[in-house]
């Protein structure tokens, strides 16, 4: 099955996790909803201007910045009777993956929405060549082209991501489920009481657990080359990613996942570390979100709840105020963000990719800001000092800078000084 994720007009508005990297790579539960797609076919991705140009500029030569594939080099097949075209905000659930399935297998053309908004179409052949050629030969965006083909609609209820907020609860909605699916397709088997290890895993990349460990709860699934140090307490559900090390005395608690390459101490609660990512030191994160390639300095620590215990308020890109429904949020965090040392994060933080932060916070900030405390006036990077930081950390996990990520780290410098 050929298969297209697009982004619509509505992604932009969902704050800091997707300025950097496409929607349907963020992780929610245990993967993203690409990773979830590459279940059913090959995967091609339509993304914004700035993404798009970044996946064609890396040509299949490297992984794009956030670890995962890039798209299918080879052609798709030109003998196959339907596409399937998804909405990039799709949660990717056990629900969405059983009704894209359900769809694929009718091999009937068929659209499922969201109120008004289409999150997945299944075209037969001529709606497919009409699809392709007037999105690659014009500006019109899919969904408008999916809205006026006159596939008829299948009554489904799928979800789609509607803001900042959304990636919090779908995260906390989705993970329990998602680990139970993947223990029971066989892909992970118990390593001890509440620990499972992915099954592909033999002795030369077993994951390295100590003896002097606390598993509370389960389950907890673990990808090859982790490492979890002594007196560490581990409440799941919980997902740690492939080479990720988990230094003594941290406590992981539910609802937490951790991408593969990272490096993780002190408490995380309810929380997603994208890869390549440091929490390395002691500090709270909690109700939060990371990006990749984010290093959080000793010491520092998220708020996740008002001290009046009311609902907490968020501050978008337009400086307007919403009223989120969530008594506990804590930050969410773009890519190739940095911290200093006992750096406090208010609770309800949306920090901008590439930026640099020290001291107390402001709930709001935006892409490449530098601000190291109330006594610093705030000020912008360079993208040569983004480029070189980036190329350190990555040479630190052996992966070498691409021209890719420079010119991505020049285009998200250029959409940050653009009026919101």
């Amino acid at each position: 099955m050929d298969i297209y994720v697009f982004e619509d007009s509505e992604v932009p508005s969902l704050g800091p996790l997707v300025a950097a990297r496409p929607a349907c790579d963020i992780t929610i539960g245990t993967s993203t909803l690409y990773e979830i797609l590459t279940q059913l076919g090959e995967v091609r991705r339509l993304l914004r201007p700035h993404l798009q140009q970044y996946v064609e500029d890396l040509a299949g030569t490297r992984a794009p910045y956030w670890g995962c594939h890039t798209d299918s080099k080879h052609a798709f097949q030109k003998n196959s009777d339907h596409v399937l075209v998804v909405n990039a905000r799709l949660i990717p659930n056990r629900s969405s993956l059983v009704a894209l399935q359900k769809l694929v297998d009718a091999n009937r053309r068929g659209k499922i929405s969201d109120g008004t908004t289409i999150v997945a179409a299944l075209l037969d052949e001529k709606e497919k060549e009409k699809f392709t050629q007037t999105h690659l030969s014009s500006n019109q965006l899919p969904e408008e082209l999916l809205d006026e083909t006159d596939t008829p609609f299948i009554d489904n209820e799928l979800q789609l991501i509607k803001s900042p907020e959304d990636f919090l609860t779908a995260h906390e909605k989705t993970i329990g489920d998602m680990i139970e699916l993947a223990i029971d397709s066989g892909k992970y088997i118990e390593l001890r009481p509440g620990i499972f290890q992915n099954s592909k895993i033999d002795s030369s990349n077993a994951a390295r657990i100590d003896d002097f460990i606390s598993v509370r709860s389960g389950p907890i699934l673990i990808d090859e080359n982790v490492t979890v140090g002594p007196f560490c307490c581990l409440d799941g559900p919980i997902k740690i990613g492939s080479g990720t090390q988990i230094y003594p005395h941290s406590w992981l608690r539910p609802a937490t996942t951790i991408g593969q390459g990272c490096r993780i101490a002190g408490e995380v609660l309810s929380s997603v570390i994208e890869n390549f990512s440091n929490k390395a030191h002691a500090g709270f994160l909690g109700h939060s979100h990371l990006g990749s390639w984010v290093n959080f300095g000793a010491g520092t620590t998220t708020s996740n709840l008002k001290v009046s215990y009311g609902p907490i308020r968020i501050r978008s890109n337009t400086n307007d105020i919403i009223q989120t429904q969530r008594q506990f949020f804590g930050t969410l965090c773009g890519d190739f963000t940095k911290t200093a040392i006992h750096t406090s994060l208010p609770c309800g933080a949306l920090i901008g990719a590439a930026a640099t932060l020290g001291g107390n916070v402001t709930n709001f900030i935006r892409p490449l800001s530098t601000k190291l405390g109330d006594s610093h006036r705030e000020t912008t990077a360079t993208i040569e000092q983004v480029v070189t930081t980036l190329d350190r950390m990555m040479n630190r996990r052996g992966i070498q800078l691409h021209q890719a990520d420079r010119n991505l780290i020049t285009a998200l410098a250029t959409l940050s000084k653009l009026p919101s």
